[in-house]
């Protein structure tokens, strides 16, 4: 296995210089980028670099200097021009923050490994390896990326980051044209682009609170309106979540319903978050507990019962042996709560819906399948 040997890139550091090359960006079939940021005690990351590997350069964007990103928009924007990545789901944050959009068309060169049957989330690095008997340096991964002047190593990571990502990006897609699955990417990438264009909702994260599900309706509302609340603090403060109140203590406070600041102690709260904001969490407690019923959310969705969780492995074991067959990883088949909403649309009506991640290219590849052997199911329960 080689060493690599990369090119010297161009420094866009300038309005002016990032204006007249994203000008003859939009002249090419596809562009190879990648970001660099610092993400340890912010909510929002801080952006150190961006790299972009076109047909005949590697270029490095200074985002600690350029300040004009419309141009660059403009470029994601631009449909005759795929931009491609590897496991987009943080540079296509990093991405929006700078510019306001998303890079569409869309290209993931981790989700193209695993169509190809590569093998599943492949990092880079490894990847490299494969495609290219390349092994790249990846010490520089967590490193200060804010600094100025960057170390030569710094560079030589980041520009090999899109440089060889030009390289296997046609490698990759001969494999899935030759397989027939190059519209499978294109359609996995299309809803990764969709998905991440949703607007965020505040107060729906406490769907994700472990055990959440475990509350009676009127303590999942006031979880709600908890982690709207601490969802807010954190943008405003630009602090991780957790630094505002973790996720447990969240919990504690909606099932318990604390009425002093003794009782925020007990529920879990660090004695400088009780400081900082026992009044308006209390106020939160009481305003919530007082709200009609009408405002309660619909209540989550309770585990699966175990004669219903036994279908959930059959499906799992079927998708396993389809998976294998068509030699991909089995979550890029699909993945456990596609088959949990499955299974829920239709058990105890006997009618079962696919759900929409189970349609396009998995309908015909296993949706159908699965579809199948619940309908038929008829003595289930």
């Amino acid at each position: 296995m080689t060493s690599p040997q990369v090119p010297e890139p161009i420094w866009l550091t300038t309005n002016q210089q990032l204006a007249e090359a994203c000008q003859g960006w939009m002249n090419e079939g596809f562009l190879a980028l990648d970001t660099e940021f610092v993400r340890t005690s912010t909510f929002y990351p801080q952006v150190g670099l961006l790299q972009v590997a076109d047909s005949q350069h590697c270029y490095l964007i200074d985002p600690l200097s350029v300040t004009e990103w419309q141009p660059l928009a403009q470029v994601f924007q631009a449909v005759a021009v795929t931009k491609v990545f590897h496991a987009c789901a943080e540079d296509l944050e990093v991405c929006r923050q700078l510019t306001g959009v998303l890079p569409s068309p869309l290209a993931d060169s981790q989700l193209a490994a695993s169509m190809a049957g590569l093998g599943g989330s492949m990092g880079f690095q490894r990847l490299i390896a494969a495609l290219l008997d390349i092994d790249i340096d990846k010490e520089e991964t967590r490193s200060n990326w804010l600094a100025r002047p960057l170390s030569q190593d710094q560079i030589r990571y980041a520009v090999a980051d899109v440089y060889f990502l030009r390289q296997i990006y046609p490698m990759l897609v001969a494999k899935l044209v030759s397989m027939d699955r190059m519209s499978w990417l294109e359609e996995d990438c299309q809803r990764t682009i969709e998905e991440q264009s949703q607007q965020e909702v505040p107060k729906d994260y406490y769907r994700r609170v472990k055990l959440a599900w475990k509350l009676r309706p009127q303590e999942q509302h006031l979880l709600q309106e908890l982690v709207g609340w601490r969802e807010l603090q954190a943008r405003e403060r630009d602090v991780p979540r957790s630094k505002v109140v973790d996720d447990n203590s969240l919990w504690n406070i909606a099932r318990y319903k604390p009425k002093n600041r003794d009782q925020l102690v007990k529920a879990g709260l660090r004695p400088e978050m009780v400081r900082k904001d026992a009044q308006v969490l209390l106020e939160i407690v009481s305003q919530a507990m007082a709200d009609d019923n009408a405002l309660w959310p619909v209540a989550l969705d309770r585990p699966l019962t175990p004669e219903a969780g036994q279908w959930l492995k059959l499906t799992r074991d079927a998708v396993a042996s389809r998976a294998a067959v068509l030699e991909i990883p089995p979550e890029i088949l699909t993945r456990k709560k596609a088959l949990d909403a499955l299974i829920r649309s239709g058990w105890n009506s006997g009618t079962y819906v696919l759900p929409d991640v189970l349609q396009g290219w998995r309908k015909s590849q296993i949706g159908d399948t699965l579809l199948d052997m619940m309908t038929k199911v008829d003595d289930r329960h």
